[in-house]
C-alpha cells in the first residue's frame, strides 16, 4: 500500500530523514534530526519577530514515524492575542518555512545579505496575505536569526552519508533539503558584522551551570539575566578542576568580564558574547538583593 500521512498532521511541520539501512555511525541520523528541529525553531523565531513582537512559538512533538525517521512538529504560537490571530500566525509560519527551505534548494551557500532581498520580499507579501503584521509597511526581516537558522540547517546534513536524504513538508508540500548547502557561524560574521566593540567590567556572576571537567561554556546570572561565558583564567580553572577552588551552582564569582558587541552596517547590535578573563574570588550571594531571572 502507498504511504499516506495522517489527516491530523496535515497542517503541521514534518521533517523526514531517509537513511541508508545497515550503515555505520547510526547516531548521525539523530544528530541530524536535532539540528533540523533547531533550524526550524530559528526560522520561526525570525519570522515571528518580524510580524508580531509580543508572540513566540514553541514546538510540540506530535508523532514519530518509523521506517524513515519522521518527526511531526506542531508549531504553537504563544502570546496575548486572539485564537484567530494565533491560527493565522501558525499558517504563516508553515507557509514561510516552506519558502525559507526552498530558497536554498539551488544554493550551496549565502555570501551577502543582498541575496536575501527576494526572500524577504516574498515573506513580506505573505505577511500581508495572512494579515499577521502588527505594523504594516514597515516589514523587516531579522537576517541574523535567519542566517543562524541556515547555519543549523547546514550543520544538520554535515554528518549524513551520500545515500541519506532529508525532506521537509508543510501543508502537504514536500521539499528535499539541499545537502550541499553550507553556512557556518563564522560565515555569518563575515556577512553581517561591520564593527566589534569590547568592554571589560568587574561583575558578580552567579553560577547557573558549571563545567566541572573541560573548557566549555558556563551559564551565569548577570544582573537578573542569563548569559553563557567561557572562563579563560587558566590559573583559576586549574585550581577548580583540582578541587582546590570549590564552587557550585548558586555561588557567586567576582570576575573581570569581557563583553563583545557585534554591530551591522546600520550600527544595530546583532550579537553579544561574553568571556571571563579573571576570577578574583568566590562571593557569598545570600545577602544580595538579586532576583533570579531565567531566560
Amino acid at each position: 500500500m502507498p504511504e499516506t500521512e495522517p489527516t491530523l498532521f496535515n497542517n503541521n511541520v514534518c521533517i523526514k530523514i531517509d537513511f541508508e539501512r545497515n550503515s555505520e555511525n547510526p547516531q548521525r541520523v539523530f544528530n541530524s534530526m536535532s539540528h533540523l528541529i533547531s533550524s526550524i525553531e530559528e526560522f520561526h523565531s525570525c519570522l515571528l519577530s518580524s510580524v508580531s513582537a509580543e508572540t513566540r512559538s514553541k514546538f510540540i512533538l506530535s508523532d514519530i514515524n518509523e521506517g524513515s525517521i519522521k518527526s511531526w512538529l506542531c508549531p504553537e504560537v504563544v502570546g496575548n492575542i486572539s485564537n484567530e490571530q494565533k491560527y493565522k500566525l501558525s499558517q504563516f509560519l508553515n507557509y514561510c518555512t516552506d519558502l525559507v527551505i526552498g530558497f536554498v534548494t539551488e544554493r550551496n551557500t549565502i555570501q551577502s545579505t543582498q541575496e536575501l532581498n527576494l526572500l524577504e520580499g516574498s515573506i513580506a507579501e505573505a505577511a500581508i496575505e495572512y494579515e499577521v503584521e502588527e505594523f504594516p509597511n514597515v516589514f523587516s526581516l531579522d537576517r541574523y536569526r535567519l542566517l543562524k537558522g541556515y547555519a543549523e540547517l547546514s550543520e544538520s546534513t554535515k554528518q549524513l552519508n551520500n545515500v541519506d536524504l532529508v525532506f521537509f513538508s508543510s501543508k502537504g508540500k514536500h521539499k528535499k533539503v539541499n545537502k550541499n548547502f553550507h553556512l557556518t557561524l563564522d560565515d555569518i560574521d563575515q556577512i553581517l558584522i561591520d564593527k566589534i566593540e569590547k568592554n571589560i567590567t568587574k561583575e558578580i556572576l552567579i553560577i547557573k551551570k558549571a563545567d566541572f571537567i573541560g573548557r566549555s561554556m558556563w551559564d551565569f546570572i548577570k544582573q537578573k539575566s542569563s548569559i553563557s561565558a567561557r572562563i579563560t583564567d587558566e590559573e583559576w580553572l586549574t585550581k577548580f578542576h583540582s578541587r582546590i577552588e570549590i564552587v557550585a551552582p548558586g555561588n557567586g564569582l567576582l570576575c573581570d568580564l569581557v563583553t563583545t558587541g557585534f554591530f551591522d552596517k546600520n550600527n544595530k547590535l546583532i550579537d553579544l558574547k561574553y568571556e571571563v578573563i579573571k576570577v578574583h574570588d568566590k562571593v557569598e550571594v545570600n545577602n544580595l538583593q538579586q532576583e533570579f531571572h531565567y531566560d
